[in-house]
């Protein structure tokens, strides 16, 4: 109990960091507000207009002031109204969360499961090969690899859709091109840890005494191994969410990463910053929820 108050609390300062952080980046970026709705709005504003329309928003009030009341709006779900076309930007964010966490989700199963393939077998034929691609997919940035996907696997093979979000298969490219840079980190670790597991005194006698290669990688190795690749994964996860607004774009994914993307070249601070925020909240409770596993796996983390 006194683990999960201590990271609960933890937790909660860290959110309120994030909150300050966000508030401040968006808060003090150039440009007025008010008058930008005014320009959007075809109307050459007046110092008056201006005005008006701070005092509307809210805006005349102290940074403090403001930060609170946007804080307490948050609370309830209220993430503010779009500057482009005034609609909540809560409902806009809710609507594209499931596409993103589709694609999240599927690209965390390829990595995950390209990892495993590669750390269980590492000697192997495919073992070798799942680690040369996800390394050499590792060093160049998403969107490279995801115009070569497209490229021959689109274009060229015609196998899958190039782009949007029409069917079923229509996740796997993004996916792909998510989860392989993934795969290379997780595979990499949890490699290392399994080599360190089976030389353990205990794993060792284990097979001595007839365990076979297999079991010993499973029943002991594994489990040696799962603290270190738990916080591995976690890091992994929480970057396969950031990392989705390029991916997003890349392949017109109707995720909250393109609506970001689209944010920024209007200058809709409120959809900008709702998205920093939920991306942000998305990876502290992951790696908090990460903590938990970790705990649970290894007792030793649980001391104060």
């Amino acid at each position: 109990m006194a683990f999960l108050a201590r990271r609960a609390a933890e937790t909660l300062l860290v959110l309120l960091l994030l909150s300050v952080l966000v508030f401040l980046l968006t808060s003090l970026a150039p440009g007025d507000p008010a008058e930008e709705i005014l320009r959007r709005g075809g109307i050459q504003p007046s110092a008056a207009d201006v005005a008006a329309l701070r005092a509307e928003l809210g805006l005349d009030q102290p940074l403090p002031v403001r930060y609170v009341r946007w804080v307490a709006d948050v609370a309830r779900g209220d993430l503010g109204r779009s500057y482009v076309d005034r609609s909540p930007v809560g409902a806009e964010i809710a609507a594209r969360v499931p596409a993103t966490l589709r694609l999240a989700g599927t690209a965390a199963l390829v990595a995950i499961g390209l990892a495993l393939a590669a750390a269980l077998r590492p000697r192997g034929l495919g073992g070798r090969a799942i680690t040369a691609v996800t390394v050499a997919v590792a060093s160049v940035p998403p969107y490279i690899v995801g115009i070569l996907l497209i490229s021959v696997v689109a274009v060229g093979l015609r196998a899958l859709p190039t782009g949007g979000d029409a069917g079923p298969g229509a996740v796997v490219l993004p996916a792909l091109t998510l989860g392989l840079a993934g795969a290379a980190t997780l595979a990499r670790l949890l490699r290392a840890d399994l080599a360190g597991a089976l030389a353990l005194p205990f794993v060792r006698l284990a097979a001595a005494k007839g365990l076979s290669a297999r079991r010993a990688v499973t029943v002991h190795a594994l489990r040696v191994a799962a603290p270190n690749a738990i916080a591995a994964a976690a890091a992994v996860l929480a970057d396969l969410v950031a990392g989705a607004v390029v991916v997003e774009t890349l392949f017109a994914w109707p995720g909250v990463g393109q609506l970001a993307i689209s944010a920024i070249r209007q200058r809709d601070l409120p959809v900008v910053q709702a998205y920093v925020l939920v991306v942000g909240v998305a990876t502290v409770l992951l790696l908090a929820l990460a903590d938990l596993c970790l705990a649970a796996a290894d007792p030793r983390v649980r001391r104060p």
